[in-house]
């Protein structure tokens, strides 16, 4: 997991995991959480990450299953929300390779 500070701006959050369950519905049609690890291998806690917005949800509607591997960026998640960050960015693999299936 990696952290950028940024001047005035809060620090953006990469990292890639895995998903461990299946994306769940959260509040709205567009509001989704995604509990992921870090390394599935490990003792890594699970991070739990809010995606919103029709882009992040017709991506994960098409590409996000259970074991699947994701790219985030994204920011911190309110205190107290049960949210661990708040994405800005996904990517599932294979949903950036080209329609032939090469990357």
């Amino acid at each position: 997991m990696t952290t950028e500070e940024q001047p005035t701006m809060e620090p953006v959050i990469w990292f890639e995991g895995t998903l461990i369950r299946d994306p769940q519905p959260h509040g709205g049609q567009d509001d989704w959480l995604l509990e992921t690890l870090v390394d599935p291998d490990g003792d890594a806690p699970k991070i739990t990450i809010r995606a919103h917005g029709a882009e992040h949800s017709a991506n994960i509607r098409d590409n996000a299953r259970k074991g699947s591997r994701l790219m985030v960026k994204g920011t911190a998640g309110d205190e107290g929300s049960g949210v661990d960050i708040e994405a800005t960015s996904l990517a599932f693999d294979p949903s950036h390779d080209d329609p032939d299936g090469k990357q």
